[in-house]
């Protein structure tokens, strides 16, 4: 029980460095499902917590797009808010690999709809107003994750208790 719980609290607790923890937390439930015959967690039950960890994943990678698209940005700003946030978490993570995963996603999907839209408009000041706000987009997309994992582990909490 207690490797159980240990499993919960890392699927939340890595969801900032760039892992998809809400999977971690769904995998978790199905093996405790397994493992007591799919009493208290059952097989509907793990459904409902991977289609929010489908929902959230979704949300998590769209919502700089959309922020950018907010704050006034192209559709070049929404795909280079995708692309960078992408990519630079990929390029970030070897340089530290703790912190560059997250800082990586939350400035590349500014510097991405910002040169983006930059190159669309050849307005800088505008680019960056709008580059801001998809990195508020990365950001919060962040955050609904972590609150997604949170809730995630609560229901489990209800369900095994």
């Amino acid at each position: 029980m207690i490797i159980f719980w240990l499993f919960l609290i890392v699927g939340v607790a890595v969801i900032p460095f760039g892992i998809a923890g809400t999977f971690i937390i769904v995998a978790d439930a199905l093996i405790y499902g397994l493992a007591t015959g799919f009493d208290e967690i059952t097989l509907p039950f793990v459904g409902i917590l991977l289609g929010m960890a489908l929902a959230v994943e979704l949300i998590e990678e769209l919502l700089s797009a959309l922020m950018a698209k907010r704050f006034g940005g192209s559709k070049y700003a929404m795909i280079g808010a995708f692309l960078g946030g992408f990519f630079g978490a990929i390029v970030c993570t070897p340089i530290a690999p703790v912190l560059g995963t997250l800082l990586g996603g939350f400035f590349g999907a500014f510097l991405g709809a910002t040169l983006l839209e930059w190159l669309h408009t050849s307005d800088l000041q505008n680019s960056i107003k709008i580059g801001i706000g998809a990195f508020f987009g990365a950001v919060g997309g962040k955050t609904t994750k972590i609150l997604v994992a949170v809730i995630m582990v609560v229901m489990i909490g209800f369900r095994v208790f």
